[in-house]
């Protein structure tokens, strides 16, 4: 439909009377924005009367149809100009029945049907009670102008769904963290050191302030015998931090940025915890032989601590009795020994399964002592930019 809505009338001339009820009809639609086709004004004597209906009932976008007991004589017996106007309407409706073109207005029928059989089973407009004109007159604006009068409101949510709000990640990890890390650490360039805890904890809260977790990715992660995204961050005290399930007691950061946006990362040391007192640590000294370092798995329930078999069974015995934990246990990982990390956005050359044994044995190193950093700044160098794709 145009932006201009165009409407040819059908009718028959039954009386002076309804013929100028269809000429108020049609002023109205006309200075309520509807070009309009209607014979009173278009047609003069000698005009080609045949031609004028053909065009008003093939060109236009509507057709108002006035029902009327005589019009719908004329329709269905096939008599005069009515008959051949509802040979052109039968025509077209039998190329397209879902059309919706033609719109029957009933004026004073008092027959079950209420319009011609060739427009039966149509919805019409009533407005054979002049009371409720500006009504009827409403609805048809509103339907001749494409503006629904009760229009179907927009999708609702399904309340049983929890929506998520989380935020949409439009740019590469290392795009995202190298942002970050200039944020945490302004400057730096090489190799920086950050040895007293709480400044240590305070960039680290920089550099994983939420938003870290995004609806189409977790761009942040971290590497150490194997590799993990890391979701949640929040600071116990100066020296202690929780990150997802891992509780550390930061001793020491360096920030590295040897030179290009994707090359950036942090390697964190962790001094030893008090072990929360649950097991048997005899196997301390096996675990750092094998691993580099030992560390034990538990949880928290209402500040108090049990065991990871516990917090597994979601039961507890608490001051003898089993409780039932529903859900509600924290778990935690605890370092008993030194311990290291690298943190590096997701698509860092360190992310690169060829390097993974070679990345534990320089931390492992480092842990014991052996080497310096560089030794695995020198090695990160020479890994290959992740292809993304």
């Amino acid at each position: 439909m145009e932006d201009t809505p165009q409407v040819f009338i059908s009718y028959s001339h039954d009386n002076d009377e309804h013929k100028d009820w269809v000429y108020k009809l049609a002023c109205k639609l006309v200075d309520n924005g509807i070009e309009t086709t209607l014979d009173q004004w278009e047609l003069a004597l000698g005009s080609n009367l045949p031609k004028f209906m053909e065009k008003g009932l093939t060109t236009t976008d509507r057709v108002l149809v006035i029902c009327t007991e005589n019009y719908i004589d004329k329709a269905n017996d096939g008599i005069g100009g009515v008959g051949y106007e509802k040979t052109i309407l039968t025509a077209e409706l039998i190329q397209n029945q879902d059309s919706k073109k033609f719109i029957p207005i009933v004026r004073n029928v008092e027959r079950q049907i209420k319009t011609p059989t060739c427009l039966a089973g149509r919805l019409y407009i009533d407005f054979s009670n002049d009371e409720a004109f500006d009504n009827s007159f409403k609805q048809l604006l509103h339907e001749i102008h494409g503006v629904p009068l009760k229009p179907k409101l927009k999708l609702g949510k399904n309340p049983f769904v929890e929506e998520d709000t989380r935020p949409v990640l439009n740019e590469d990890s290392t795009e995202f963290f190298s942002k970050r890390f200039g944020s945490a650490f302004p400057g730096v360039r090489g190799v920086e050191w950050f040895k007293e805890p709480k400044t240590a904890v305070d960039r680290l809260g920089l550099l994983l302030k939420d938003p870290i977790v995004f609806k189409n990715h977790t761009p942040i992660w971290w590497w150490r015998s194997g590799d993990l995204h890391i979701d949640n961050f929040r600071r116990v005290d100066d020296s202690t931090v929780i990150m997802d399930f891992e509780e550390l007691n930061i001793e020491e950061i360096a920030a590295i940025n040897p030179g290009s946006y994707y090359q950036c990362f942090v390697y964190v040391k962790v001094a030893p915890s008090k072990p929360s007192g649950l097991y048997d640590y005899s196997y301390i000294e096996e675990s750092v032989d094998y691993w580099g370092y030992a560390r034990e798995e538990f949880a928290i329930y209402k500040d108090k601590f049990i065991t990871r078999a516990e917090y597994d069974d979601n039961a507890a015995v608490i001051d003898g009795s089993p409780v039932d934990l529903n859900g509600e246990a924290e778990l935690r990982v605890r370092y008993l020994t030194p311990y290291n990390f690298i943190i590096a956005p997701h698509n860092s050359p360190i992310n690169n399964s060829g390097f993974d044994k070679k990345r534990d044995e320089i931390l492992n190193e480092m842990l014991q002592g052996k080497c310096e950093i560089n030794k695995l700044v020198d090695a990160f160098m020479k890994l290959p930019k992740k292809q993304t794709y």
